[in-house]
């Protein structure tokens, strides 16, 4: 599970935590929105596919306090559906609820709501929000652009849009998986009974911490959208082995498009009067007895669809450094014979997993 937190300086106080379902993990991002404190937060993703579908309440604190919003224990969560069906959510670990059943996918056409009740006995409801149709992914690649000497990777997404007179609206997110071989001791110093073969690190982070891939359209015809940007990534010494990304696109509703655009503009705030209010992003969420109280997070309803790409040194023009070369400057290296710790040993490297991908 990754937990990633930006700040914009320009607003102080109150920490909106947006939480994006995808798979397993919860991606949290942490805007500093005002002087309120003590607003409950509720997110959500419930798609098609089985799994974890994981949902997060939390209770705001001020900026002043520094420290992070406040996980809700102890509340009772419950999703129905259109033909009167409850599906109740059992508490994970403090603030993170999943659905029992992990085997439910929801169904297509289907109409879903999100309850929950609080310890202190507040109620809340989402709006219906019904599962579109899946659009399929058909392919995700990489490339590279060059400015100025400076190389981006770009992962590009294309995909075959339906028609559907009601418009589509998808959203992405993408996961970087990058690989570490640890130096191989015992080649280097040709002691092979004290070597052991070098372990092969996987390390998971998110490339854009705050950035919400979007797309709608309206036009009532199918058509194929080509060469959609869903991440860029600077150049970096991880990208001298091996990379992979993984491409998770949401088919979401109209509504939740425009809930995202807005959050889009909230994170890319220039200070000018035209900047959207922080305080006018509902969700669609509300409290039962309460329907004017402030409720922050979404209760998202999305088709899900993957894909896979990989990026290795050679594609980039310009030649990217190995950054496992010795260092007999660094004095502090000497117990990993001069190279960098996690060098020498790639489980040195925080979050590291000697699993290989399945996808790999």
């Amino acid at each position: 599970m990754k937990w990633l937190t930006h700040s914009f300086s320009q607003l102080s106080g109150l920490s909106l935590l947006l939480c994006l379902l995808c798979g397993g993990c919860i991606k949290e991002l942490n805007f500093e929105l005002g002087k309120q404190e003590n607003l409950v937060v509720i997110f959500g993703t419930l798609s098609d596919q089985p799994g974890k579908h994981l949902f997060r309440v939390t209770r705001t604190n001020a900026f002043e306090k520094q420290v992070d919003s406040e996980p809700i224990s102890g509340a009772k969560l419950w999703i129905s559906d259109g033909q009167g069906q409850k599906y109740q959510l059992v508490e994970q670990e403090p603030g993170t609820y999943m659905l029992r059943d992990t085997l439910f996918r929801a169904k297509t056409g289907e109409t879903y709501q999100l309850e929950a009740t609080l310890p202190g006995g507040e109620q809340f409801r989402s709006d219906p929000e019904m599962m579109p149709a899946p659009v399929k992914t058909v392919k995700a690649y990489p490339g590279v652009e060059e400015k100025d000497n400076d190389q981006t990777l770009l992962v590009y997404s294309d995909v075959n849009i339906p028609a559907d007179p009601q418009g589509v609206f998808l959203r992405w997110e993408v996961t970087r998986i990058w690989r570490r071989t640890s130096v191989d001791l015992a080649t280097l110093f040709q002691d092979y009974s004290r070597f052991g073969p070098p372990d092969v690190c996987y390390m998971t982070e998110d490339p854009e911490l705050n950035a919400v891939r979007i797309f709608g359209s309206k036009r009532r015809d199918a058509f194929a959208l080509r060469r959609e940007v869903v991440a860029r990534v600077e150049t970096d010494y991880k990208f001298f082995e091996r990379n992979a990304f993984v491409v998770t696109q949401y088919r979401i509703s109209e509504r939740a498009h425009e809930y995202w655009r807005k959050i889009n503009l909230l994170g890319n705030l220039s200070g000018s009067i035209f900047d959207v209010p922080p305080a006018t992003i509902r969700g669609n969420i509300y409290q039962v007895d309460k329907p004017a109280e402030h409720i922050l997070g979404y209760f998202e309803v999305a088709a899900v669809d993957t894909a896979y790409t990989f990026s290795d040194a050679w594609l980039f023009p310009n030649y990217i450094a190995d950054p496992c070369r010795r260092d007999f400057t660094k004095f502090e290296w000497a117990p990993t014979y001069y190279f960098d710790p996690e060098c020498a040993y790639c489980i040195n490297i925080k979050g590291y997993s000697l699993e290989v991908p399945k996808f790999w």
